[in-house]
């Protein structure tokens, strides 16, 4: 008799617990989708903030770019046509634009490959601005600057590149210059990206920003900065995907499974967020895991309780 209460509380125990297993990794199933689809749109929210700090940043020194050459294009030809007299004129205003706008350097490549220009240099001389040229071994005409916004005839931006002097990644802005149909030259302005980084720096999430030489110039985590930081797989999976949409890859960096999304911006930069696939599963399984050892309890504790309940019921039997 005493065999037969224990078969039967077992097996009522079983239903039980089967029927607990499967809410379990239904539950579990559903938890991990539903911290997915949440990981996710805090990731798009993150891409959509770093752009939104790119495009600043980005129409911050256009601006400061075209205003500068209005400045400029206010006075005569007869101001504008030779070195001296450019000199004369804007070599000041150089100086005053680049201290309002933090620039490394601002500079006129005129067309024979002079320039006119402030920078570091012109400030250890304590000079507003300083020329710079054949005689230092530099001609503006082969630069790429140079000669792409000639080529453009319009606002060119270079990709990031380490400045020499500070040693800190910046970029070249630059633009022809016209008065009266007459080319004057080119002007330029260099600027650092150490406050785009502290900018990206204070923000959510793990984001940074590929330039058009594929190369991370700014990023929520310094150490993406490094030259031996592969964002190839990266680069690849964003190549062939829509904006915002997430794509899955394994990263050779640190060998852990993560997610990202990414978004095109102007002039070949794209905006991405990452995350790791472990931060999502990992809380989902430590779910799963105390439901599990719930199942074990209640189902030790249904057995001792079906056991007694069925002895008293079936004791006259």
């Amino acid at each position: 008799m005493k065999s037969l209460k224990i078969k039967v509380a077992l097996i009522a125990n079983l239903i039980a617990v089967m029927c607990l297993v499967i809410l379990g990794i239904a539950t579990f199933i559903f938890v991990r989708e539903a911290m997915f689809d949440e990981k996710i749109k805090a990731e798009v929210n993150y891409v959509k903030t770093a752009k939104n700090s790119m495009d600043s940043y980005e129409n911050r020194n256009i601006n400061s770019l075209e205003n500068l050459a209005k400045n400029i294009l206010k006075h005569s030809l007869d101001n504008l046509n030779n070195q001296s007299s450019l000199a004369k004129s804007i070599g000041e205003d150089l100086k005053i634009s680049r201290d309002a706008g933090r620039f490394l350097a601002v500079y006129i490549a005129q067309p024979d490959g002079e320039l006119i220009v402030s920078d570091p240099d012109s400030d250890s001389k304590k000079l507003d601005f300083d020329f710079y040229g054949k005689a230092d071994g530099y001609d503006a005409r082969t630069r790429d600057y140079y000669k792409e916004a000639v080529k453009m005839n319009g606002i060119y931006i270079s990709p990031s590149y380490i400045d020499v002097t500070t040693n800190l990644p910046c970029f070249t802005y630059a633009m022809p210059l016209y008065k009266d149909g007459k080319f004057i030259g080119v002007l330029a302005i260099d600027i650092l990206v150490s406050d785009l980084q502290t900018e990206f720096e204070n923000t959510p999430g793990n984001t940074f920003v590929i330039d058009s030489d594929k190369k991370i110039f700014a990023a929520t985590e310094k150490n993406m900065l490094s030259k031996e930081y592969d964002i190839k797989k990266v680069i690849d999976e964003a190549t062939k995907r829509n904006d915002y949409e997430i794509f899955r890859y394994e990263d050779p960096n640190d060998k852990n499974h993560k997610f990202g999304t990414c978004v095109k911006l102007n002039n070949g930069y794209t905006t991405c967020a990452i995350g790791n696939i472990s931060d999502i599963e990992e809380p989902a399984f430590k779910v799963a895991f105390i439901q599990f050892m719930i199942v074990i309890i209640v189902s030790l504790i249904s057995v001792i309780l079906l056991y007694f309940i069925i002895s008293h019921f079936l004791s006259p039997l």
